[in-house]
């Protein structure tokens, strides 16, 4: 980033929908453009006190948003310790709580940070008591975000480690957000969701890969869904895909092939 005229001055305020968001532009991603998809997932998935997760959390706008208007409670990542500090900055200076127990966001790895939300309920449930508020006793969240367009489908073999003993009613919601170009056969989102699918279920062996992997997924119990973001470049855009970390799936994951 260069400065064409002006003051030497990257630091901004940003205010969207009532909740004000401060970071330095040169130190974090920014896309005004997803507004309109924080306000989808505001008015038509989160609901009220859930708890959500998101890998890829940046300044966290979104997650600062469901906290200040719906009262979740928030677990999140970033690889970037820059916004990890104004996600939890910006959190303060909007009146929420950013303790452990309702808004906690770390520095590290992707896939260790999914693997963990799972771990840590398994250990949660014979070492944690009854009365423990932290966000990861007993409970995953009920949603998890992966807004990494350039790799997302990679980090999901990590849901592997959640445990797919418990029923879980309903269970988590995934939203993957990924790059997608059709192809002759398929639409953009056809091929997100076989991005997807291989992500979750790869097919070792298979000298072609198969496609329409989606009726798959959903014989597992995943209720998969697919938006249109925004275009990327031509002929290339994102694409969101949702779908349910259902018990089924979670132990097709694991190697449980048994009904």
């Amino acid at each position: 980033m260069g400065l064409l005229a002006g003051e030497d001055d990257y630091f901004v305020h940003v205010v969207e929908h009532g909740v004000s968001l401060y970071f330095d532009l040169r130190k974090v991603y920014w896309c005004t453009r997803l507004e309109g998809e924080r306000t989808y997932m505001l008015k038509n998935e989160f609901q009220p006190n859930q708890i959500i997760a998101d890998a890829f959390c940046g300044c966290g706008a979104q997650l600062i948003r469901a906290a200040s208007k719906k009262g979740c409670r928030i677990v999140a990542n970033d690889l970037n310790p820059d916004a990890v500090e104004y996600c939890k900055e910006s959190a303060r200076k909007n009146g929420i709580d950013v303790s452990p127990a309702n808004f906690d966001v770390q520095c590290g790895d992707a896939r260790e940070f999914i693997m963990n939300l799972g771990m840590r309920m398994s250990e949660s449930s014979s070492t944690t008591p009854a009365s423990d508020t932290t966000i990861n006793a007993f409970k995953l969240p009920h949603h998890l975000l992966l807004n990494f367009p350039l790799d997302s489908p990679s980090f999901l073999n990590a849901l592997r480690w959640w445990p797919s003993g418990e029923v879980m009613d309903p269970p988590p919601r995934i939203h993957v957000y990924t790059f997608a170009r059709g192809d002759e056969d398929r639409t953009e989102a056809e091929v997100a969701i076989d991005m997807v699918a291989d992500g979750l279920l790869p097919e070792g062996g298979y000298s072609i890969a198969s496609k329409f992997r989606g009726d798959y997924l959903n014989e597992l119990g995943c209720n998969v869904e697919a938006r249109e973001i925004r275009d990327a470049a031509p002929g290339k855009l994102v694409i969101c895909v949702s779908f349910s970390a259902s018990r089924t799936l979670l132990r097709r994951m694991q190697g449980d092939f048994f009904d």
